[in-house]
């Protein structure tokens, strides 16, 4: 009787060992998972910010939806100025042009552009876009925010604080990562 339970307490022990262990190892492997799903989206929403600010300095406003704004990162032109010479040397002519050259090939030559617009790990999952524009000091000022609808992270579900770039209430173009 007396080895019954000793095997019986050993088997305990084994059971409870291995269940304290998952469930350590578990929170270890989910917290792993939401910082490499957080950095692809982080990057993706990066480049949309890139694309958003490409779009603006050329059309003077920011791209409301995404067909718009993909269509401008793979096939729109943005000029470059070319500056020649020392504008505080007055023995050499400064002098300035300007050249159209491909968004594409300047800024997102090995980027999926057709892919950006959805969330990374989701296969139909869009990032929802909003542009707009607010007045700041009299000033009417272009803003977009584009949002990860779906966020993995439970603290971010339960606190409503999705992965978002820009915003359309303030003059913002960081991410909500970026505080």
């Amino acid at each position: 009787m007396k080895y019954a339970i000793r095997i019986a307490l050993l088997i305990i022990i084994a059971v409870l060992s291995y269940l304290t262990f998952d469930t350590v190892y578990s929170d270890i492997k989910y917290e792993e998972e939401v910082a490499i799903k957080e950095a692809a989206v982080i990057k993706k929403l990066e480049l949309l910010r890139d694309g958003q600010i490409a779009y603006k300095d050329e059309k003077g406003k920011f791209a409301s939806t995404f067909p718009e704004l993909l269509d401008f990162m793979e096939n729109g032109q943005m000029r470059v100025l070319i500056q020649s010479g020392d504008k505080d040397d007055s023995t050499t002519v400064f002098k300035t042009s300007e050249m159209m050259v491909s968004v594409k090939d300047s800024l997102f030559s090995d980027v999926n552009i057709p892919k950006l617009k959805y969330v990374p790990f989701h296969d139909t999952l869009q990032f929802k876009m909003a542009a707009s524009e607010i007045k700041k000091n009299a000033v009417t000022v272009p803003v977009f925010e584009i949002i990860d609808p779906k966020p993995f992270s439970k603290e971010r579900q339960k606190k409503n604080e999705p992965l978002k770039v820009g915003s359309i209430f303030e003059v913002n173009y960081n991410g909500n990562w970026d505080k």
